[in-house]
């Protein structure tokens, strides 16, 4: 028998304690249910203790990695709201500073998959122009105006007014950012395009505008606005993937950790390269 829902389903990507996760998840269960309790709970999640659950709400048990995947495909979370669900427990039991940093790694790259919409293959024209994820992330800083001559004076006059103002229209038209609260936002926190549909011509043109662009304006950065870094590093080719991954799990570290940031004030930009040299015979 159900009963009317008096609450709506809580969401864990507003939480940051799963404790008041797993309270507020089985709160709701029980007022659309009749009779719901933490036996059916723990019932429904395959665990033989009738009563774990609610001693791991009480703060008084703990909940290990593997458990806590297994209540998140109980509670039937997506993959990315179980990464997060999971990020939490392990930032949670973390025993010491080193365990705790990791997963404060591990957190952040959950967020990040919270966050993000990967780009559709009829998207792809936002990658036309260096400069227009540039002026989608304007948009997050707190003194944003949708007007080409902000545009070009917040991007350090790399761009005209002109390109400014169409860049804006793009994104305008193409819904990347939207009108609310009297003011343009972004539509989507994070954007990503992936690795099958990011195609590798359409890649490389994007990359190349950028290092052009950059090699000809880094003479004109101070030292404290410019971080410059370079490593050759000999490694057996087998190995080249899992430096791959960790290069996009670097990335996706910066994202989730700057999701927590309100009031910006300076955009950035990071890039990040990997290029293999190779034997040529001469």
């Amino acid at each position: 028998m159900k009963a009317q829902a008096s609450r709506p389903l809580p969401r864990v990507s507003e939480f940051s304690d799963y404790r008041a996760f797993l309270r507020d998840f089985f709160e709701f269960k029980k007022s659309t249910r009749a009779g719901f309790s933490f036996r059916r709970f723990a019932g429904l999640c395959g665990l033989k203790s009738p009563n774990y659950l609610q001693l791991v709400i009480q703060g008084k048990r703990s909940l290990t990695p593997d458990t806590a995947a297994q209540i998140a495909k109980a509670m039937k979370l997506n993959s990315a709201e179980m990464n997060y669900f999971v990020a939490l427990v392990e930032r949670d039991s973390a025993r010491n500073p080193e365990e705790e940093k990791q997963a404060e790694k591990e957190l952040h790259r959950a967020i990040k998959g919270l966050k993000t919409r990967f780009v559709e293959k009829n998207e792809m024209a936002v990658f036309e122009d260096w400069h227009y994820f540039a002026v989608r992330e304007l948009a997050l800083l707190k003194d944003f105006e949708a007007t080409g001559e902000y545009v070009a004076s917040r991007l350090s006059g790399l761009i005209t007014s002109q390109q400014g103002e169409r860049a804006l229209k793009f994104l305008i038209d193409q819904g990347y950012l939207v009108h609310q609260g009297g003011r343009y936002v972004v539509k989507d926190p994070v954007l990503d395009a992936g690795n099958d549909i990011f195609m590798h011509e359409r890649m490389q043109r994007f990359h190349s505008k950028v290092l052009g662009l950059w090699s000809g304006h880094l003479s004109e950065l101070s030292p404290r606005d410019q971080e410059l870094g370079l490593l050759n590093i000999p490694v057996p080719a087998s190995q080249i993937p899992e430096l791959r991954l960790k290069i996009r799990q670097f990335q996706d570290e910066i994202i989730g950790w700057v999701q927590s940031f309100e009031n910006n004030e300076t955009l950035v930009q990071l890039g990040t390269y990997l290029m293999v040299f190779e034997k040529k015979d001469l």
